[in-house]
């Protein structure tokens, strides 16, 4: 059986302190000696949230530096994916930590856990999905597995657009990456084609009425001659409207789930494609709309 553990976290530095661009690294720096680290197929089965202040996540778009108060308690996540709940008995209440990026204390604020074979949320025919951090997909997620060899001479490019086709391809391949066979969507047998077909599917039975969409470049870090890392994706929100039938609608909803835990995409690891799921209705819909012609137009 597989479980998750969302670790909710709070980090206080002892005294001002300059984190680096992905704030993520932090909880990380921290906490990865206490978490055992495992390879799901090509996925990790560990994500680390960006550092929030409580009314935005903490990340460098450019070359100024974020800055961390002495004293004030910033939030994140730790989410572990793993068959066995041993190594919650490493995590202590409160770890304090030092080096290269100053001296601060994590407190462990509460440990939630999931059973993947009942993983699920409550999903209506009308939802948003905000992307909190840039959230990056490969084109190539696409591409039908009878094809897939002809295509891996090609360079490897990023969608700047949220469409539901990569999402729910990426999410099946993540999903049944972790899943033992008996949680796999669909359950045995499964096949390589699964993830295309899904991916299709939601192409016709989810339809965009409203969005605003913007890519966003994120530094990552620097190389080892010092030169700036950077990857580029979108943020923003898109309200989606399902057609889908209800057993095809209850898959959407298990996996949106899990993407709200563990991200969605390239880096998520560290804190790149976190996302937010709200159950809307006709006039909040309207109300979301009116609400973002008057922030345009005070632009």
């Amino acid at each position: 059986m597989t479980y998750i553990f969302s670790i909710k976290s709070s980090v206080i530095p002892l005294r001002d302190l300059i984190a680096p661009p992905l704030t993520s690294k932090l909880l990380k720096h921290c906490m990865e000696s206490r978490i055992p680290r495992r390879k799901f197929n090509s996925h990790g089965n560990v994500t680390y949230t960006q550092l929030s202040d409580g009314s935005k996540p903490l990340y460098s778009v450019g070359e100024f530096p974020i800055a961390l108060r002495s004293g004030f308690r910033y939030s994140g996540r730790v989410v572990v994916v793993s068959e066995d709940h041993g190594f919650l008995s490493q995590v202590d209440p409160e770890i304090r930590c030092s080096g290269a990026y100053g001296d601060y204390v994590v407190s462990v604020e509460e440990i939630e856990v999931y059973e993947m074979k009942s993983l699920t949320m409550e999903l209506s025919n009308l939802f948003k999905i905000a992307f909190v951090t840039p959230t990056i997909l490969s084109v190539k997620l696409m591409t039908p597995p009878s094809l897939r060899g002809k295509t891996r001479r090609f360079p490897e490019l990023h969608k700047l657009i949220p469409q539901p086709s990569f999402m729910f391809s990426y999410l099946l391949k993540l999903w049944n990456s972790y899943a033992s066979p008996e949680e796999r969507i669909p359950k045995p047998p499964y096949n390589e084609w699964a993830h295309y077909k899904l991916g299709r599917l939601a192409d016709i039975t989810l339809a965009e009425i409203d969005y605003r969409v913007r890519p966003e470049t994120v530094i990552i870090g620097r190389n080892e001659n010092g030169t700036l890392r950077k990857a580029r994706g979108f943020v923003g929100w898109v309200i989606y409207e399902s057609v889908a039938p209800r057993s095809l609608h209850n898959i959407y909803a298990k996996l949106l789930k899990l993407a709200s835990l563990t991200g969605v995409g390239r880096s998520r690891g560290l804190g790149l494609g976190q996302i937010k799921i709200t159950n809307l209705t006709r006039h909040q819909e309207a109300t979301a709309k009116a609400g973002d012609l008057t922030e345009e137009r005070k632009e």
